[in-house]
């Protein structure tokens, strides 16, 4: 089939590269299935569909104004938003939970897995009451024990996660409008509640409610990720390594680690240093031995921390919309995936395809035919060298391999910890970068890579490009990173297509313009730097000149964390469009109404180059009303 007939290919060369041995070995992708399912439903893509009652599934049209209850296109696509932002709230506390769960077992000596971080530990549990003098093992198993009885507390009481670490500005408004959330789980099944048929028909009930689980996504999960993630396996530093599907092995035993939660990765690093399992690879006839690559967000999070694994560590691989390609190399061994984002075609079509032994490695993925070696923190280490006898028993069945040549290298390991580092040890030199124009203003650019709107990365690196062009200095999360470290984006070589205030400062820091603060999870570490800012400064988040954009963005965390976003008043760009266009009235409320309530609101653009337009827009009234 000729490719060029496809409205949406991939964007890099090397993507494409891999995509063309996928068509030639006649495997349809996800641009083939995109192709297939058009054109989609306009009432699904407005989110005027219903689908709760068996009186249903109804449809807003011309003809029908409500559907057979009464619901107006006002509630069906609210509540439809709400389903949305409580599956990816709970998403996030899963894994901020399965996390609380490892550190709580560390302090009970049940875990393969010891404290990496004891201040950051002493510091955090001491801001809720917890000694923070007492034996680390100690602290650490009621802090963990603490955060799991957070996320399982009533909707009653305020979170005091919330309480305790949000900005005093940020909280006062969050308490004038009455969504200072409770215990997440709670809130979820409040706002399930609800949604259901014939129950709430309160539009702007239903969205400060999703409000406030974008409150309780951020503290009860993307907080709780990043900081007790950081406790247990190190502090995300600078370092610069190989991205992107050329940095695959022939010649090497290859393990991806996909996914999202990093603590079995680390472990599955710490083993492939075992010369042991190094010398049965070579045995095997992998004559550079065994070599650990990351894969998604994953990737990310092994990314930052690469410095200290720079021996068995060889790179991150790519982005969601690239999984099937990495497989496609007929290269990977070992594909070792976690929670989320792992198409059901890899264990249908792709794997047996390529020789590629997949082991899922979380209670919630099952997919049929895959070997499940389910994490718990005192069977890392047993299930890390279970995958290494895998790894090597499958490199003795490959078939044929297609690596692109080509390979790219990218900086990773920023955070609000590192980037205060790197300034001498405040966020106030990044404040006089702002202040004298040499920074025009922070862009974080975040989230997933979708195959709409012709983007398929190209959204997410040409504004990226256009934003650095300008002045902005972007800071990127998740696939977005991928995506902006496949265009050579997160190097030193970006420098030369900055505007020409940005150069000498990313020069002098020897920082690309372009920061990647690792996975879609690390979207709060993000906030926490522009919370620091704004309190060096005295002000609020919603008076800073930054902005965000998810540009591509695709599944339920991302309208969860878009909510916390809004909630935190920062202006947030979504591209495609969000389902609720079929209500003016809901397109109204989060577009233009919700700013005058909490400061943030959203935007859709599709056209990369009128986002930078509208974005620098912003960050310039912003300076303005600063004085800047």
């Amino acid at each position: 089939m000729d490719i060029k007939t496809y409205r949406n290919q991939p964007v890099d060369e090397l993507t494409m590269s891999m995509y063309k041995v996928a068509r030639e070995d006649n495997m349809d992708t996800i641009y083939e299935r995109f192709a297939n399912q058009q054109p989609q439903c306009g009432f699904g893509t407005m989110g005027i569909c219903c689908t709760l009652c068996t009186d249903g599934p109804c449809q807003i049209t011309r003809k029908a104004k409500r559907g057979v209850c009464g619901a107006t296109a006002d509630l069906i696509v609210t509540r439809n938003l709400l389903f949305k932002c409580a599956q990816g709230t709970v998403a996030n506390v899963y894994h901020a939970r399965n996390v609380a769960r490892t550190l709580k077992a560390v302090g009970e000596g049940k875990a393969d897995y010891e404290i990496k971080e004891e201040e950051k530990l002493r510091n955090i549990a001491s801001l809720f009451g917890i000694d923070g003098n007492r034996p680390i093992n100690e602290i650490a198993k009621e802090f963990g024990a603490f955060y799991i009885d957070q996320i399982n507390s009533n909707d009653y009481e305020p979170l005091k996660l919330v309480t305790t670490l949000a900005p005093k500005k940020r909280l006062a408004v969050w308490e004038n409008l009455g969504i200072i959330p409770g215990g997440p789980n709670s809130e979820v099944a409040t706002g399930l509640s609800k949604a259901m048929t014939n129950v709430n028909n309160d539009v702007v009930d239903l969205l400060l409610h999703c409000l406030r689980m974008g409150i309780a996504n951020e503290y009860a999960g993307l907080f709780g990720i990043t900081t007790m993630q950081e406790i247990l396996t190190g502090t995300a530093k600078p370092n610069q390594g190989p991205v992107n599907i050329g940095v695959l092995d022939p010649d090497a035993v290859n393990i991806v680690m996909h996914g999202h939660q990093p603590l079995l990765a680390i472990k599955v690093l710490e083993t492939a240093r075992d010369k042991n399992w190094q010398e049965k690879a070579k045995q095997a006839g992998a004559k550079n031995g065994i070599k650990i690559y990351g894969s998604l967000c994953e990737g990310q999070q092994i990314f930052n921390l690469a410095s200290d694994y720079k021996d068995v560590f060889y790179g991150q691989i790519g982005n969601w919309i690239q999984q099937e390609l990495i497989i496609a190399t007929g290269a990977v061994d070992v594909l070792a995936f976690d929670y989320n984002c792992v198409m059901p075609t890899i264990s249908e079509e792709f794997a047996p395809k390529y020789h590629t032994k997949l082991i899922s490695t979380d209670k919630a993925i099952r997919q049929a035919g895959v070997e499940r070696l389910e994490f718990e923190p005192d069977k890392a280490k047993e299930i890390a060298n279970k995958i290494m006898e895998r790894a090597i028993s499958a490199f003795g069945k490959r078939g044929k391999v297609n690596i692109p040549p080509v390979k790219h290298n990218a900086i990773a390991g920023f955070t609000t910890e590192s980037v205060v580092n790197a300034l001498g040890g405040s966020v106030q030199p990044l404040i006089d970068a702002i202040a004298n124009g040499s920074i025009k203003g922070v862009a974080a650019v975040v989230g997933c890579t979708t195959v709409r709107e012709f983007q398929s990365g190209n959204h997410i690196v040409s504004l990226a490009r256009e934003l650095i062009s300008r002045d902005i200095l972007v800071i990127g999360a998740g696939c977005c990173s991928s995506a902006m470290q496949n265009a050579n984006l997160m190097s030193l070589d970006a420098i030369n297509e900055t505007g020409e205030k940005l150069a000498p400062v990313c020069s002098s820091l020897s920082v690309p313009p372009c920061l990647s603060y690792g996975s879609c999870t690390d979207i709060g570490k993000i906030i926490q730097t522009a919370v620091a800012i704004a309190e060096t400064l005295g002000v609020d988040v919603p008076d800073l000149p930054v902005v965000a954009s998810a540009p591509e963005y695709m599944e339920q965390k991302a309208v969860a964390d878009a909510f916390t976003a809004v909630a935190f008043g920062l202006t947030l760009h979504l591209a495609p469009a969000p389902p609720v266009l079929g209500s003016p009235n809901v397109t109204k409320i989060l577009t233009q109404d919700v700013e005058s309530l909490i400061g943030g609101k959203v935007f859709v653009e599709l056209d990369p180059i009128k986002t930078a337009d509208a974005m620098e827009a912003h960050i310039l009234k912003k300076r303005q009303s600063l004085g800047l």
